[in-house]
């Protein structure tokens, strides 16, 4: 989350009309020596993780959202963060015990064991670098817990005037110094693909140089595995903050943590949302406003000045090297939430699928890719056997409509219509309910 903001906050830099700018880094060297940490330890018994990345001058704020039905959703490596590897990343708590991270993927770090921040105790996180810098954090400590009460899904028209539904939490009071609340959540929702069918293509023994014409062997089969249900997990990258002063007798009330307009697709079934409630300390509180400001600003870099959002990290041998993150230390409750597209619009249509599902055919085979001599030239799409070699549609039937512009024997349709596992996992979550 950290890092898609100071991203964003950097295409702006890049390609807004700013007449001044004087901030901390002013080339592209030392934007990519910029140490992002991200690092929020909770009370939860679990493995712990910890994300280090360079800063990039590549943008890398999001995928396109049009698909290409002619390519393969998965087919290019759509992360472009620069991971910070093989580095020592350690924990130590004040009673001195010490937490070993180990590097599980590229950038990401997590506990060789599981533990729980505990209250009245501090931790300190200590990095060192593969070019051998050491950082060092700010002691953090848990400053106060606090429960969830409820969380619910309501009927709403927004500021906006869009109607759709908000997912709103209720807190219990707040124990201790702090009044500052942040929520994270995990997202998760059930895909049918609109074109499943129980038979699928089969392509073998294909060699599309063979002369005179290519060779192959094509079955229609019985699907083999589930590609019909499928599910998504996305988590939250938002920052969703409050902040209660003189509270006396309650917690929050009916604070709206997401909103999803009626026809978004991924309540098109059910859909789940898993909201975690964190209570944070105000320097932490501060951070996150901070870089919530940065993120909505449309010139924010015009007046910012050196150590802009330095977080509570340092160098170890005092030098000015950049780093931005936080080494935060909360209290943590966790509710979850289940409902159908149904539960409350029982007589509407789903809303639509978001990629064009039309039904194609075209012809089985192919002129050989080795044949010599001019081609006839065509305007068909590729054959049936070119996509299903590549990957990119599925099964629908025989052609007996003669459907497209060039009909060959079977129907089709891009493989994200067909097949669920182009958008998520066929593994039914551990915690799902119908």
């Amino acid at each position: 989350m950290i890092r898609k903001v100071l991203l964003l906050c950097l295409g702006i830099v890049v390609f807004s009309c700013v007449d001044e700018l004087d901030i901390a880094v002013t080339n592209n060297g030392e934007i990519d020596n910029i140490l992002i940490v991200e690092a929020t330890l909770t009370d939860e018994l679990k493995k712990h993780s910890v994300t280090l990345s360079r800063m990039d001058t590549i943008l890398d704020l999001g995928i396109d959202s049009t698909f290409n039905p002619f390519g393969t959703i998965n087919s290019v490596n759509l992360d472009l963060i620069k991971y910070e590897e093989n580095a020592e990343v350690m924990v130590v708590s004040s009673s001195g015990t010490e937490f070993d991270f180990t590097e599980v993927s590229a950038g990401i770090y997590e506990s060789d064991m599981v533990f729980a921040a505990q209250l009245n105790e501090s931790y300190i996180l200590k990095v060192k670098t593969s070019n051998g810098k050491g950082y060092t954090s700010e002691k953090c400590e848990i400053r106060g817990t606090s429960g969830i009460e409820k969380i619910y899904a309501e009927k709403i028209i927004n500021d906006e005037g869009t109607e759709g539904i908000g997912i709103f939490i209720d807190s219990d009071v707040i124990e201790g110094e702090s009044q500052n609340l942040r929520f994270l959540y995990d997202e998760t929702y059930k895909i049918i693909a609109p074109n499943w069918s129980p038979s699928k293509f089969r392509l073998t023994n294909y060699d599309p140089c063979a002369l005179p014409v290519p060779t192959y062997n094509l079955e229609i089969i019985a699907q083999e595995e589930e590609t019909q249900v499928c599910f998504r997990t996305i988590k939250s990258n938002l920052i969703l903050q409050t902040q209660l002063s003189n509270l006396t007798n309650g917690g929050v009330k009916k604070f709206m943590v997401r909103f999803l307009k009626k026809d978004n697709f991924i309540i098109s079934h059910r859909y789940s949302i898993e909201i975690a409630q964190l209570v944070s300390s105000t320097a932490s509180f501060g951070f996150y406003e901070k870089l919530n400001n940065f993120s909505k600003s449309g010139n924010v870099f015009s007046q910012v000045q050196p150590g802009f959002l330095n977080g509570n990290l340092t160098s170890d041998d005092g030098s000015l090297d950049n780093v931005i993150g936080l080494f935060d230390v909360v209290s943590s409750t966790k509710e979850r939430l289940f409902f159908n597209y149904t539960d409350f619009y029982p007589n509407d249509e789903l809303p639509p699928f978001p990629f064009n599902c039309t039904i194609n055919s075209s012809p089985e085979s192919h002129r050989s890719y080795c044949a010599t001599g001019p081609d006839g030239g065509t305007s068909c799409p590729l054959s049936i056997i070119e996509q299903i070699d590549l990957g990119l549609i599925t099964y629908v039937g025989r052609n007996d409509s003669n459907i497209g512009d060039c009909p060959g024997p079977y129907a089709y349709v891009s493989k994200i219509c067909g097949d669920c596992r182009t958008l998520g996992s066929n593994i039914v979550p551990e915690f799902w309910e119908e």
